[in-house]
């Protein structure tokens, strides 16, 4: 929404970041459980890899240069601060059929991020 609602051209920016990370939750829900030494998975694991230093790439050159052009120094510290919120709360695993509204995101993806922390304690990944 910080994109939309002030950054020139900021819908079509928007959907583009939204169309890059369902990409990636794509890509690695097809990896998921996979061997990522099996040679079968090297085309996927190049894509995903290309793919991110790209989306960085642009939203350092492109995104965060046009936030900062519109957004106070103050104003981008509290959307820092909502990101890292956001994030705590998160899905830590890839869901790419989930729904993509903001009434979805904001209901479902707290529920969606409990049980994915749930899974990874159970299942000791991230430690």
């Amino acid at each position: 929404p910080a994109v939309e609602d002030r950054v020139p051209n900021g819908k079509a920016i928007a959907d583009k970041e939204r169309a890059d990370h369902q990409e990636v939750e794509e890509a690695l829900k097809q990896l998921e459980g996979e061997d990522p030494h099996d040679p079968a998975n090297r085309p996927t694991l190049l894509k995903l890899a290309t793919d991110l230093q790209q989306h960085i790439t642009d939203e350092e050159d492109n995104l965060f240069p046009a936030l900062r052009a519109v957004y106070s120094e103050a104003e981008l510290r509290e959307l820092g601060d909502k990101v890292r919120t956001a994030k705590a709360a998160a899905p830590t695993r890839p869901h790419p059929s989930a729904p993509r509204g903001e009434l979805a995101r904001k209901t479902l993806g707290p529920m969606v991020g409990l049980v994915d922390r749930t899974r990874d304690l159970l299942t000791g990944r991230n430690h």
